[in-house]
């Protein structure tokens, strides 16, 4: 909307700084497009402003005068504008479109009532305003219907993303249901054959209870490995899921692998990759996203970063924790518009050694 006024506005601003026959004249009708400039900024899909309707009364009254004055046939310009931008959300709109037209070559043949009847003076503000009436609502309409498209893809985009989100979740779901599922089974029924044992075998008790705490801890090791992404994760397995879940965000994505290495990537990097796609995929609106990896690093750079003035992300600050204690770093690089995630890490590391058990 802002763009056709804006395109609009210059050509009229010259044509009534042509036409007008004073300053003060000239002054009233850019104020009018002052106004609608002004209701612009407060404009969306779900509705006009409250102040819409004074706007055009406004305007309205300006092209009266304007035309009951033959000061500038130009100004009839602000009303359409707003007038349009109304008559884009109303029902039967050909019709209103035809009614307002005529209104406004109505109120600019009012220019005969001090003026003698004349061709020019009809051409100027009869039929100069109905034709530029309909060419601004013309405008005004093609740009509701992109604007009404930009929401659509937007709201599409958006809505491919929190799904990837959903996904990534269910399958971290999905690991931890079948980490825990079965051990908690298991314990339930050993927890019931210790207690009828309890008093008939001490020992067979507590044998079963020693078993129980057992599987408890070893459902709490498995547990941390799956958060901390030990669990039946690598490098190479995280780049092809990052991969689908941003092409499935409707995101472009562009993937540079070095596998040159003989020795495999350390984990901590595959979990950098996880933590990086999911917070891009939440809090940014990329257009590309570039992947960029080797059994020594990774790094995650997107294009469509938000400045909101927080500090990073707890997820990243936690990684950059692990990453440090397992020899390598992890950087978070913020820029206009860019938002860059790297860790490096040498893979003679051991694996069991990475983070320690926390």
């Amino acid at each position: 909307m802002v763009s056709a006024v804006v395109a609009i506005a210059p050509l009229s601003i010259i044509g009534i700084a042509l036409t007008a026959t004073s300053w003060s004249e000239g002054l009233t009708v850019v104020l009018g497009f002052v106004v609608t400039l002004a209701l612009l900024r407060k404009w969306s899909l779900d509705g006009y402003p409250r102040l819409a309707i004074l706007a055009f009364m406004f305007t309205a009254a300006s092209w009266i005068i304007g035309a009951l004055t033959t000061s500038s046939p130009i100004g009839f310009v602000p009303m359409a504008l707003i007038g349009a931008l109304l008559l884009a959300r109303t029902r039967r709109r050909r019709l209103w479109i035809a009614v307002f037209a005529l209104a406004v070559a109505t109120i600019g043949a009012s220019s005969f009532v001090f003026q003698p009847a004349s061709w020019a003076l009809a051409a100027e503000y009869v039929a100069l305003p109905a034709l530029g009436t309909l060419f601004i609502i013309a405008v005004i309409l093609l740009s509701e219907q992109a604007w009404q498209v930009v929401r659509r893809l937007e709201r599409a985009q958006e809505t491919e993303a929190e799904l990837a989100v959903a996904r990534e979740r269910m399958r971290f779901a999905g690991d931890l249901h079948d980490i825990q599922g079965h051990s908690l089974h298991v314990i339930k029924l050993k927890a019931a054959l210790g207690r009828r044992v309890v008093r008939a075998d001490p020992d067979r008790a507590e044998t079963e209870f020693r078993e129980i705490r057992r599987l408890v801890d070893d459902t709490i090791a498995e547990t941390r490995a799956l958060t901390y992404a030990r669990y039946e994760l690598n490098l190479v397995a995280e780049i092809e899921n990052a991969k689908q879940l941003v092409e499935a965000a409707n995101v472009a994505v562009e993937v540079k692998f070095d596998d040159t290495g003989a020795s495999a990537a350390h984990p901590l990097l595959a979990q950098v990759l996880r933590e990086a796609t999911t917070n891009l995929l939440r809090h940014a609106r990329p257009t590309i996203v570039t992947i960029t990896a080797s059994p020594r690093s990774v790094e995650v750079a997107n294009d469509g970063a938000v400045d909101t003035g927080v500090s990073p992300l707890r997820g990243l600050a936690h990684l950059r924790e692990r990453v440090e204690s397992a020899g390598g770093a992890l950087l978070v690089e913020r820029s206009p518009g860019r938002f860059v995630v790297s860790a490096r890490i040498d893979p003679e590391i051991i694996s069991s050694g990475t983070g320690g058990n926390r």
